[in-house]
């Protein structure tokens, strides 16, 4: 499944004007291919391109992605 998203801006604003958050809203539907619901923990890692969201209940972090 592949949608394209927007990375809106989240929480207050600097002195400015600047947002230095952004929030990422998944539908139940793109939750539930991943194995995932609403309001479970889940482990985020940075790349040089990429944002990796993998469910945070597994014992170990998958490191090879």
């Amino acid at each position: 499944m592949v949608r394209k998203k927007k990375l809106s801006p989240s929480g207050a604003k600097d002195d400015q004007g600047q947002y230095h958050n952004v929030h990422l809203n998944l539908h139940e539907d793109e939750l539930a291919v991943a194995g995932m619901d609403i309001g479970d923990e889940v482990f985020v890692r940075v790349r040089e391109d990429k944002i990796i969201i993998q469910k945070a209940d597994k014992d170990e972090v998958e490191h090879d992605f």
